[in-house]
């Protein structure tokens, strides 16, 4: 009896300690930044470079200026700088000294709020120059995703606790007082789907403040103007905070497959008071290789309006910014594109970048004073329609980049396949060809002789072709083997692509020494020409951006 009662003590002593190191956790203060240590120049990369010699109006495929929305368009060059370009592609705007990961924000008076390549909140002004800076008060935190100015001016910010590996919302003011916090953590029994054994169980993608709404206008609470809209990717649910009290009054998963950026429409819009959602298809729960974009009744729990293609998928990323009157921006952050629909889904505007873009938000042309102050350009005389249709990258992807392991083989660091054999259906975009890697690790093969015959096929509407019929042996000089095959006759085709590995020697573990890189479909009429090359990022980036993806489950 004596030793349960001690053996009860010291568990209720370990669950004490427990708890005050969680608590104090939340308390630990990590060294303030100077300002003199923010964005010096050593920090800088030179993304930048080529800006000003760009031609980027060929990168908009699609303009029928009497149907497309009117305005300006802010996105990241290279994923990294801010600009703000016109209709017709011209940039209009560039902070050439900024960097930013993810996602970055125009206020009405022309400040520029972005999360820093240094997991630093940061604001700029229109020139360029910080007036602004916050750093969550915890080395093992940081932000991602995103950011927005609530109505009372303040910022909201989401955050990742490194402790619980959990999301957090701070409401921080321009005195850099955190003014009220909600920690997913002590709400994580709000949700059924929470996996206790996950490394990031919630990852939280997106919030938004609730607009005035009907629903609240109608005497529903739930939806009180102020209230905090998030989107939970892992847990496949959008949900909403009720600001004063902190509970989550109401949530939707039905159908949610990795949603990204839920936003209840405005007035102004035909949707107003709807909840629009970026359904990405990760797992391919309501079509294989297919994304929705989504208008959802948030009282009746309903889908009202929806649009998908044939050509539209991106595993993760996205936004679905509603126009002011009835239009959709959609963000294919993984397809390749941002492209404006009607509702009845016809294609008004589009932009194909050399690079995946990040959130393209559409801005009005009196959005802030320094927009106002530019000329809109004419844009009857840029009149354009693109002939072929787009062929999002994620439907020509053999496997997905977080799906592959990247090893060094014959010396080079290489993105591999977890299987050797195996099938994909894609769909071709045209003017296309296959890159395809494969070979030997000699490096970890030892005096072991190994013999492996590689073989990819297609089969199409014409039957099966063989792409990569090869034999390769471990004595051989060269262990490693590039192939590359043109797949002009299969445009627009949904075919099967399938890679096969037959080893004999004397082991039987065939994915440890022989293996496929990924391969590399790629379509001269779908992107325009590469950019130039850049020097490599910042070491400073280098770490905070891995840091980042593995955490939140993007990499191994």
């Amino acid at each position: 009896m004596r030793l349960k009662r001690v053996l009860a003590l010291v568990v209720a002593a370990g669950l004490a300690v427990s708890v005050y190191l969680y608590l104090q956790s939340r308390r630990e203060k990590w060294r303030p930044l100077e300002r003199s240590e923010i964005d010096r120049p050593e920090q800088l990369d030179n993304l930048d470079a080529d800006l000003g010699e760009l031609d980027p109006e060929p990168w908009v495929r699609t303009y029928l200026p009497n149907n497309a929305s009117s305005g300006f368009n802010l996105g990241l060059f290279r994923r990294r700088v801010p600009f703000l370009f016109d209709m017709n592609g011209r940039i209009v705007h560039t902070w050439p000294t900024v960097r930013a990961i993810g996602r970055v924000r125009l206020s009405r008076d022309g400040r520029l709020a972005v999360i820093g390549t240094d997991n630093l909140i940061k604001e700029y002004d229109w020139d360029g120059d910080l007036t602004w800076y916050f750093q969550l008060p915890d080395k093992h935190h940081f932000p991602h995703h995103d950011l927005i100015t609530l109505e009372n001016g303040n910022y909201l910010i989401l955050g990742h606790d490194g402790h619980t590996h959990t999301d957090y919302l701070y409401e921080v003011d321009s005195g850099r007082r955190v003014l009220w916090e909600w920690w997913m953590y002590d709400h994580r029994r709000s949700f059924s789907e929470w996996d206790y054994k996950s490394k990031d169980p919630s990852h939280s993608n997106s919030i938004r403040e609730l607009p005035p709404n009907r629903w609240f206008d109608a005497g529903d609470t739930r939806f009180r103007p102020g209230n905090i809209l998030v989107s939970a990717r892992n847990l496949n649910t959008i949900f909403i905070i009720d600001k004063p009290t902190g509970d989550v009054v109401w949530h939707y998963s039905k159908g949610l497959d990795h949603q990204h950026e839920a936003v209840m429409v405005e007035r102004g819009n035909a949707a107003a008071g709807l909840v629009m959602v970026f359904n990405n298809g990760l797992e391919d729960l309501h079509a294989y290789r297919r994304s929705l974009v989504q208008a959802v009744d948030p009282v009746e729990g309903k889908v009202t309006w929806e649009y998908g293609s044939e050509f539209f998928f991106s595993t993760v990323g996205g936004l679905a910014q509603p126009m002011p009157e009835k239009n959709i921006l959609i963000t294919s952050s993984n397809g390749g594109r941002v492209f404006e629909i009607t509702p009845g889904g016809r294609i008004v505007w589009e932009w194909a970048p050399p690079f995946n873009p990040m959130r393209l938000h559409r801005l009005s042309p009196d959005h802030c004073p320094q927009l106002a102050a530019l000329a809109l350009p004419d844009a009857e005389a840029r009149r354009r329609r693109a002939r072929r249709p787009y062929v999002d990258t994620g439907l020509y992807r053999f496997d997905h980049p977080f799906e592959t392991e990247m090893r060094i083989v014959d010396g080079k660091k290489r993105k591999l396949l977890e299987s050797n054999n195996g099938c994909r259906q894609l769909l071709i975009p045209p003017q296309a060809s296959v890159r395809a890697g494969f070979g030997i690790d000699g490096g970890s093969l030892g005096n072991r002789y190994l013999k492996v015959g590689f073989r990819m096929t297609i089969e199409g509407e014409g039957g099966v072709r063989v792409l990569v019929d090869e034999t390769l042996a471990s004595d051989a000089e060269n262990l490693w083997l590039q192939r590359r095959a043109r797949l002009g006759a299969y445009a627009y085709e949904h075919v099967e692509l399938c890679i096969a590995t037959v080893i004999e020697g004397e082991t039987d573990d065939l994915g440890e020494f022989a293996m496929w890189a990924n391969p590399v479909i790629e379509s001269k009429s779908m992107r325009p020409p590469r950019l130039p090359p850049v020097s490599q990022i910042t070491e400073q980036e280098r770490r905070l951006r891995e840091q980042q993806l593995k955490v939140l489950g993007y990499v191994n």
